[in-house]
């Protein structure tokens, strides 16, 4: 993507004129615009190294991503989801409740959520040794999907969908940003 094609809001709340990605000033207000762009478009990479690190099988460097996702974009329910997602593969079941009812407090309808929660669920109640694991029932981090507001491309499907190998190896695509740094 070009510095053209992509814009930065100004990030003053009462302005939000849309700039130019090389803009060294808001065309608003005024306010200096250096360095923000780069800041802006950060999550967007540590979401997509996230699901690299996931499908590669490194569920711990994929939560570290989407918490960092999560910590600076509190909103983005794709960067929950996929962080509840690879807690729960890491066994921290009760971080990835806690993420799950977060999505479902911000988007209620959310379909991701419901799905994990009900995964938490049926983990919770089976306690016999043929249990499904946290890391083969869970679904898939990081197939090909609509983006979420991290600007990424691609999204963390949902618990309960079966994963191609039962693990986070899908075929979805990260953008080349996710693997710089």
């Amino acid at each position: 993507m070009s510095g053209a094609e992509f814009t930065v809001p100004c990030p003053v709340p009462l302005c939000r004129t849309d700039n130019a990605y090389a803009a060294r000033a808001c065309g608003g207000c005024g306010t200096p615009l250096f360095g923000y762009a780069r800041l802006h478009a950060r999550p967007a990479r540590l979401f997509n190294r996230g699901l690299t690190a996931a499908r590669a099988g490194r569920p711990a460097a994929a939560r570290d991503c989407f918490a960092a996702v999560v910590h600076w974009c509190p909103g983005d329910t794709e960067a929950r989801n996929a962080l509840a997602l690879a807690c729960l593969r890491l066994g921290d079941t009760d971080e990835a409740r806690r993420q799950w009812e977060e999505v479902l407090r911000r988007r209620p309808e959310d379909p991701r959520a419901p799905r994990g929660l009900a995964t938490l669920a049926s983990l919770a109640t089976t306690d016999s040794p043929g249990a499904p694991s946290p890391s083969g029932s869970a679904g898939s981090i990081g197939s090909s999907g609509s983006s979420g507001s991290s600007g990424s491309s691609g999204s963390a499907d949902s618990p309960g969908a079966p994963s191609p190998s039962g693990s986070a190896g899908s075929s979805g695509s990260a953008d080349s940003a996710g693997s710089s740094g």
